[in-house]
């Protein structure tokens, strides 16, 4: 297992004992209890390694000097890894409102571990992983935004023209590259190439379709032809049109608006993958 640099235990131990969303003075007690790890007293003085330096009363702090006591003593951060293991087992996880912070703690560990070449599953173990040279390839790597894009379906195609720039929180174009990809779909079945209303007028014409996922021989049949038309072409007016017509800092749009969009962009394409070329006469 890799040894740790002074700067990324400290950066391990500003998440793990954050504030906010880290472990509570108590639980990281029990886990440097766990991991076999001596627990230094508040207020003590240490000299590690020929540094001299007073333990506060700051949670980062105090688990950083507990931590560079450790390696101090045994010559490697084995026990370390042991306590990121033990701190992010999912059994200490398992009521809903914990599922937020176990999310947080997951992400952010995982940011500086990716770095080293390491990385914690999501059942508590690391593992060595390909190692990450930059934060953007960190941040495609490792983010709860994904894992959003996975909880709620959203279709492949979707994922596709959005995910880049998602992952960037970059939801404007997120937005319209995904309304874009909805067009390039139909396009794609249908051999046409037109784009927006023209694009699915022609496409779903009930007298000359292009493309079918029906008999369309029943009232119902047709309502529901017409009604994916009307879809993509509601989507088009809510997403794609504002967006390629209004400059950027003028169309604001958060991450729940975007995901509102992309699933609504996802349910129009799980209805094409049922549609099939009409044959042409």
């Amino acid at each position: 297992m890799q040894q740790l640099n002074d700067q990324q235990l400290k950066s391990i131990c500003a998440i793990l004992a954050h504030t906010n969303n880290g472990l509570t003075k108590t639980e990281l007690k029990n886990t440097l209890l766990y991991s076999h790890i001596e627990e230094i007293d508040e207020g003590s003085k240490n000299n590690n390694n020929g540094m001299y330096y007073k333990i506060e009363s700051n949670k980062r702090d105090w688990l950083y000097a507990c931590f560079a006591n450790d390696i101090s003593k045994c010559h490697n951060a084995s026990n370390i890894f042991e306590f990121i293991e033990n701190a992010l087992s999912p059994i200490s996880y398992t009521t809903e409102e914990k599922r937020d912070k176990y999310r947080w703690l997951l992400e952010e560990t995982n940011k500086v571990l990716l770095l080293i070449g390491l990385q914690v599953g999501t059942d508590g173990k690391i593992r060595h992983e390909i190692k990450a040279n930059t934060l953007d390839e960190v941040d495609r790597r490792v983010n709860s935004l994904s894992k959003k894009l996975h909880d709620r379906s959203i279709h492949s195609d979707v994922v596709k023209y959005c995910c880049q720039d998602y992952l960037r929180k970059d939801y404007f174009d997120a937005v319209f590259e995904a309304a874009k990809g909805l067009a390039e779909r139909v396009r794609e079945v249908t051999g046409l190439r037109n784009d927006g209303g023209e694009l699915f007028q022609k496409a779903f014409s009930t007298k000359d379709p292009y493309l079918f996922f029906n008999a369309m021989q029943t009232e119902s049949e047709i309502s529901e032809f017409k009604g994916l038309k009307e879809l993509l072409e509601a989507i088009f007016h809510l997403a794609r049109n504002p967006v390629a017509h209004t400059p950027k800092v003028n169309w604001r749009v958060d991450e729940t608006k975007a995901l509102d969009i992309l699933t609504l962009i996802s349910f129009a394409h799980k209805y094409l993958d049922e549609c099939h070329k009409m044959p042409r006469k």
